[in-house]
């Protein structure tokens, strides 16, 4: 394995940052965003739409900060995976 990437969906939810949404909260969210992250701190995507309307800096800050969150578990996992031969 050369290295790890994650994609995590994030988005702002009636008024809240919220990492992995499902379909409800993805479905309504004010703010949708993906992340696709490299294990080594990289970004190799992000896509962000201003679904209900336009978002600031400091929003899309925060949502990064929750996908490198949630993409850090990921990573953790991916390995766990790896080490046991799945």
């Amino acid at each position: 394995m050369a290295d790890q990437v994650a994609a995590l969906s994030c988005g702002i939810w009636q008024g809240q940052p919220v990492a992995d949404l499902d379909y409800a909260e993805d479905s309504t969210a004010e703010i949708d965003a993906n992340f696709i992250l490299a294990a080594d701190g990289g970004i190799v995507e992000v896509q962000a739409t201003g679904e209900e309307r336009p978002f600031s800096r400091q929003e899309l800050d925060k949502l990064l900060d929750l996908a490198e969150a949630g993409c850090a578990q990921l990573f953790e996992m991916q390995m766990a995976a790896v080490k046991a031969g799945l």
